[in-house]
């Protein structure tokens, strides 16, 4: 049995003064879901409440993967 698709309102905001490009992934009003990182030429996302690790080759696949994971394992 499959879930119902839902949307989910995000924001995402480049988080200034890190050592590399990072942004922090959030539900607004709610909750961070987690923190994205550019290294090494790759997108490395790191879930809030697991601590899970994705990576990704763009920014965009990197925030569908953070949602993804989200809505399956976490919400």
């Amino acid at each position: 049995m499959s879930k119902k698709t839902q949307n989910i309102d995000i924001e995402v905001n480049e988080l200034k003064g890190k050592s590399v490009p990072t942004w922090e992934v959030v539900i607004p009003n709610k909750k961070a879901i987690g923190l994205i990182e550019k290294v090494d030429g790759r997108y490395r996302a790191t879930t809030a409440k697991t601590s899970k690790i994705l990576f990704a080759k763009s920014l965009e696949s990197s925030i569908n993967d953070l949602l993804s994971y989200f809505a399956l394992h976490e919400k």
